[in-house]
């Protein structure tokens, strides 16, 4: 009995040494954080006073009648657009690789590469192929006849957003399809063996099987995506410095900006805290239509 007692002791003791540096962690660098973001976005704070100047709702206030505001989320749709493509690619690729294929390892591991990419390369390494003078795919439209089809990328506000938004594609497909090979993985075998005798074919397996089975980790896979295109930053940081103008900002840039160039912090908090408000309302609106999608199904 009393053996009994120390082992449940000993039990509970290693789980609470497990979880409280953890838990300490979590409160230091990210709650602890978040209150102070929200307190400072109530102030005008500069980032050098020693106290806070509390002006109430003003940044918010400035941040709903700024145009400039506003236009950073039209910027930042190019990267919601190429996010939602990039989860269905990857769920195109690990459905494709899980299948008896040859060589699908060398195909997963070719895949999964641009994401172990360091993105400050990544970037330099697009905006050369992006360089309208020199770039490899302008000068190949030269040579094969078609300079005068040569393409502005980062020159025009649209395409220019798509473009940087293609990085994310290149680099982050990857990580999707390892993440759905491993919700793949977890798919009863049984199921498909006995689709296969009904009569089932390839398309109404993935419809009536994978699909729903992977529901789920579809929804964590989308909400990383859109979570990752609302806080794109290091695109335009590097590549364009938010230019020309402000046509390829975007609210994260953007928030950087208005806090070490302009000495804002309060009204840069105050971004921030509007885009944490904008991931939740993305986050319940996904909720709710992968819901009603599945009760109709």
């Amino acid at each position: 009995m009393l053996r009994n007692m120390n082992d449940n002791l000993e039990r509970r003791l290693t789980i609470v040494l497990f979880l409280t540096l953890p838990l300490i962690m979590l409160l230091v660098f990210s709650y602890y954080p978040a209150v102070k973001l929200f307190q400072i976005s109530f102030t005008d704070w500069d980032g050098m006073k020693s106290h806070y100047n509390y002006i109430g709702l003003a940044n918010y206030k400035e941040i709903i009648s700024q145009n400039t505001a506003w236009k950073t989320l039209v910027n930042n749709m190019a990267y919601v657009i190429i996010s939602v493509i990039q989860t269905f690619l990857g769920l195109y690729f690990a459905i494709l690789l899980d299948s008896n294929i040859r060589a699908k390892q060398f195909f997963r591991s070719f895949l999964f590469m641009p994401y172990i990419l360091n993105g400050v390369a990544v970037a330099y390494m697009f905006s050369y192929l992006y360089n309208f003078e020199d770039g490899p795919i302008n000068i190949l439209l030269k040579a094969i006849g078609l300079g005068d089809y040569a393409i502005h990328f980062l020159s025009n506000s649209w395409s220019a957003n798509m473009s940087l938004a293609f990085m994310g594609l290149w680099q982050n497909t990857g990580l999707a399809m390892v993440i759905f090979l491993g919700a793949l993985q977890s798919i009863p075998k049984d199921l498909y063996e006995s689709a296969s005798i009904d009569g089932a074919n390839f398309f109404d397996k993935v419809r009536f099987i994978t699909i729903p089975s992977m529901k789920l980790v579809v929804q964590i896979n989308l909400f990383l995506s859109l979570n990752g295109a609302l806080q794109a930053f290091f695109q335009p940081f590097i590549m364009t410095k938010g230019g020309p103008g402000d046509r390829t900002q975007t609210f994260a840039s953007m928030a950087y900006y208005t806090a070490f160039n302009f000495h804002n912090f309060g009204l840069a908090s105050a971004l921030g805290i509007f885009l944490l408000g904008i991931v939740l309302v993305v986050l319940l609106i996904q909720n709710i239509v992968i819901r009603g999608g599945g009760e109709e199904s």
